[in-house]
């Protein structure tokens, strides 16, 4: 089977199971709202004493953003220290929710309850903490490794430019290089995550080996699947961008009329992101191996 007819089915399980975006979305909002509420009515209350405040939904005006910055210089690192804490956790709350993800996904029903889900996001939860700590180092190996070395190599080419158009198809090439390798270690953990999940697996250092061994032996059809969902998720966004930018945000009610778009816009995001691993999950069920029927021998007559 080809991968469109894989991102078919692969869209077709997405929508079918489109409730699981709404609880993402829904969760997501709650989040935002716990961690940027104290930071958004801060900045409300010294707006509403700054004569230069009442541009700040024009544009970023820098006096004023100075003066916002000298008022609470000494509660700087509570700012901090909260902004870390609330990535943090935002980091776990997504290890979380992919097992509820992958789960629900994997259920055989169209309609999960939102019991099922939170089952699915408690059980698979601590072989995806392990898995997301084993991620760490390989990322920052892809990151400070093998992109270091591909952008020295084209450094080559940039050092013996005579015009400014070497310079910049380097540039477009490094930010490529990134994406890909970004997309590559990406998706090889999601797969893994697959794996744990259809195969039950509690041991995360087997079911990495067996993921590795699987997408070798077909890593151009996986990594080219797994692109053309990103392009899916790549038009999205420039759609969303581009009707952000026709609304002006010089009002208060255009202002919320840009808030409810990005709602919308995040909203299918996260079925986009149902896209990426049910098409993943087909492509899995596609190749797997058939389990062999024991059968026991005959009785000696």
């Amino acid at each position: 089977m080809g991968n469109f007819k894989i991102l078919l089915k692969g869209m077709i399980l997405a929508f079918q199971k489109r409730r699981l975006a709404v609880r993402l979305w829904a969760i997501n909002l709650i989040f935002s709202l716990f961690a940027v509420g104290p930071f958004f009515f801060l900045m409300m209350q010294h707006m509403s004493h700054s004569f230069s405040g009442e541009h700040a939904l024009q544009k970023l005006d820098p006096f004023w953003l100075g003066d916002f910055v000298y008022r609470y210089m000494n509660i700087a690192p509570a700012f901090l220290g909260s902004a870390l804490l609330a990535v943090v956790l935002y980091l776990l709350l997504a290890v979380f929710l992919n097992g509820g993800i992958i789960g629900c996904l994997n259920r055989p029903v169209a309609k999960t309850t939102l019991a099922d889900f939170f089952h699915d996001c408690g059980l698979y939860f601590w072989r995806f903490l392990r898995l997301f700590l084993l991620s760490i180092p390989v990322y920052l190996a892809g990151l400070g490794i093998f992109y270091q070395l591909i952008k020295n190599f084209l450094e080559i080419f940039n050092r013996r430019a005579a015009t400014e158009w070497p310079a910049l198809i380097v540039s477009n090439l490094r930010l490529i290089t990134l994406v890909l390798l970004l997309t590559m270690v990406a998706m090889f953990f999601d797969y893994v995550k697959i794996g744990l999940v259809t195969r039950g697996q509690k041991k995360v250092l087997k079911e990495t080996w067996l993921t590795l061994k699987f997408i070798w032996r077909r890593f151009f059809k996986v990594w080219g699947l797994y692109l053309l969902a990103g392009l899916v998720f790549a038009a999205l966004t420039l759609f969303y961008l581009e009707i952000a930018r026709i609304i002006p945000k010089n009002r208060p009610l255009l202002v919320l009329l840009v808030f409810l778009w990005q709602q919308i816009y995040i909203l299918c995001r996260q079925e986009s992101k149902l896209l990426f691993y049910a098409s993943a999950l087909e492509l899995t069920r596609q190749y797997r191996e058939p389990v062999e029927k024991v059968t026991k021998p005959a009785p000696a007559p």
